[in-house]
């Protein structure tokens, strides 16, 4: 087997701090694979990390995953991903948060659209919610604009990630016309009164639609829908992640290349808590460092190409045959800052 193994947030994504966080928990397993394979420093997106691994030029699922919720777009419509998201306040900073953080019903988000569509069909812009948690806008023709895909923001100060390209600030005022709308929605009042987060915003990322490649793995295991959507498009076996190392012969039935998606870290990595990102990290050795490079020095897994992307990432490729390089010593993840 050659196994492909993505774990988000692994790098520290606060470079300042990055070696002081990382030093303070044991990692023998990873640091043996750091020391032993061939180490690419990778600083990146998570978006250019994903979308690489499937040799993809970027993120355009707009059209894909419109179709995937039903709605059937025409192939030379126009459209973008906009995901219902909550922004909070931070000193000067406003930093963001999808829906993975709110209980949004179906009625709300029906309810917002509709005054979304109201007040933008002068525009031209039609907005669709076939899900509480996934909305899209119909656009009349190309935005001219580059958008930054949420997976790249969440967590993140906003103004960081403006819409950029010829027509920017058109979209920007659109935004902020938008957000206006929403900060005084009965919905979010209703919502603010329960002790609930509102939805003050949308985030608009994807449009255009990926061209089919030929697979680089045979089988995709991953819990989050964006790496479900790539494999998609690829025409690669998908299912869900497996919790450890050991559930991934039974998940991947017989695939030779599998391609892993660990996203335990993810979340407190994004948000700066460096004790839960320091739990899970511990986690992640148990689950799956230790019992990988157990597997690889039995010659189960033959090779294994570990990605993790950020400020630090990195591509990590290790063979089998480099464990016995006794006289490369581990290499602790805080060496990577």
């Amino acid at each position: 087997m050659k196994l492909k193994l993505v774990v988000p947030g692994l790098a520290w994504l606060d470079a300042e701090d990055g070696a002081e966080v990382a030093a303070k928990v044991p990692v023998p397993a990873l640091s043996t694979l750091l020391g032993r394979g061939r180490l690419v420093s990778a600083p990146r997106s998570l978006s250019v990390m994903a979308a690489g691994l499937f040799g993809q030029p970027g993120l355009s699922l707009a059209v894909h995953e419109a179709r995937r919720d039903g709605l059937l777009p025409d192939p030379d419509s126009h459209w973008l991903v906009a995901d219902p998201v909550t922004l909070r306040v931070d000193r000067d900073r406003a930093l963001l948060a999808d829906v993975g953080v709110m209980a949004l019903s179906q009625e709300e988000a029906d309810a917002l659209v509709a005054s979304l569509n109201r007040h933008f069909a002068e525009d031209g812009l039609r907005f669709h919610a076939p899900g509480p948690g996934r909305w899209y806008v119909e656009l009349p023709g190309p935005t001219k604009a580059l958008f930054v895909p949420l997976p790249d923001a969440v967590g993140e100060d906003v103004n960081r990630h403006l819409p950029g390209g010829s027509e920017g600030l058109v979209w920007s005022r659109f935004l902020n016309e938008l957000q206006m709308l929403l900060y005084t929605h009965p919905v979010n009042d209703a919502r603010e009164a329960r002790g609930e987060v509102p939805v003050n915003s949308v985030w608009l990322w994807g449009e255009g639609q990926l061209p089919e490649v030929p697979a680089l793995s045979d089988a995709v295991l991953a819990d989050d829908r964006l790496w479900q959507s790539l494999a998609e498009i690829g025409g690669t076996f998908h299912a869900a992640a497996p919790y450890a190392f050991e559930g991934l012969a039974e998940a991947a039935t017989a695939a030779e290349r599998p391609l892993v998606v660990v996203d335990t870290l993810q979340g407190p990595a994004q948000y700066r808590d460096a004790w839960g990102w320091r739990e899970a990290l511990a986690d992640v050795e148990r689950r799956w460092f230790v019992p990988v490079l157990a597997a690889m020095k039995d010659g189960i897994v033959k090779q294994l190409e570990l990605s993790a992307h950020g400020p630090s990432g990195f591509t990590l490729e290790v063979k089998a045959s480099d464990l016995l390089k006794f006289w490369k010593r581990p290499r602790p993840l805080s060496v990577l800052y």
